[in-house]
C-alpha cells in the first residue's frame, strides 16, 4: 500500500508536469496565432501597396505614350514596375494561402491541446482520488497492522496464563499425590492403631479374669 502511495504521488507529480507543459505548448501556439495574424496584416499592406504599384505603372505607360518616342524608355521602366507589382500581389496570396493554412493548423492544434490539457486535468483529479484511497488503505492495514501486533501479545500473554495455569494444575495433583500418600498413611497409622487397640482389649480381659 505504500508503495502503490509513493507510485501514485510519482504519477501525479509526472501528470502535472504534462500539464505545464501543455499549458506552455498552448501559449507557444496562441503567440505564433497572433504572429500569424500579424503578418496577415502585413500582406494586406502588400497587396495594397502592389495594387498602388500597379495603377501608378499603368498611368506612367500611358503617360509615356502620349510622349510618343521619348517615352519608349519609361514605359519600358513602368512595364517592368507593372510585372513586379502583379508578382509582389501573386506572392502576397501566396502567403496568405499558406498563412490561412497555418491559421487552421494553429486553430486545430489550440483545440487538440485544450483536449490533452483537458484529459491531463481528468487525469490529476483521478490520480488524486487513487491516491487518497491507497492512503486510506494503508492506514487501515496499518491500523490493522498495529491489531494484529496487539492480538499477537494478548494470545502470547495468554500462552503464558495457560502455562502458569499447567504449572499450577501440576502442583495441585503432586499436592494432591502428596496428600493421598499422607491419608494413606493415616489410614495405615489408624488401623495400626485400632489393631493396638484389640489387642490392649484382649490383655486387660485377661487381667479381668
Amino acid at each position: 500500500a505504500r508503495q502503490g502511495a509513493e507510485a501514485v504521488e510519482a504519477t501525479m507529480s509526472g501528470m502535472n508536469q504534462i500539464r505545464s507543459r501543455v499549458e506552455t505548448i498552448a501559449q507557444t501556439i496562441l503567440g505564433l496565432a497572433e504572429q500569424t495574424q500579424a503578418i496577415g496584416v502585413i500582406m494586406t499592406t502588400v497587396s495594397e501597396l502592389s495594387d498602388q504599384s500597379n495603377l501608378l505603372a499603368l498611368n506612367a505607360a500611358i503617360e509615356a505614350a502620349r510622349a510618343g518616342e521619348q517615352g519608349k524608355s519609361f514605359a519600358v521602366v513602368a512595364q517592368h514596375v507593372r510585372e513586379l507589382a502583379e508578382r509582389s500581389k501573386a506572392a502576397a496570396q501566396q502567403v496568405r494561402d499558406i498563412l490561412a493554412e497555418i491559421q487552421k493548423a494553429t486553430n486545430a492544434a489550440v483545440m487538440v491541446t485544450e483536449e490533452g490539457a483537458k484529459g491531463v486535468e481528468q487525469g490529476v483529479k483521478l490520480a488524486a482520488q487513487a491516491g487518497q484511497l491507497i492512503h486510506r488503505i494503508a492506514r487501515e492495514v496499518e491500523s490493522g497492522a498495529q491489531a494484529n501486533i496487539q492480538m499477537a501479545a494478548a494470545a502470547q500473554q495468554q500462552m503464558v496464563g495457560m502455562e502458569q495455569i499447567g504449572q499450577a494444575m501440576s502442583n495441585i495433583q503432586q499436592a494432591t499425590a502428596q496428600a493421598l500418600a499422607s491419608t494413606r498413611q493415616a489410614e495405615r497409622a489408624a488401623q495400626d492403631l485400632h489393631t493396638l487397640a484389640q489387642q490392649l482389649q484382649q490383655t486387660v480381659a485377661v487381667y479381668r479374669l
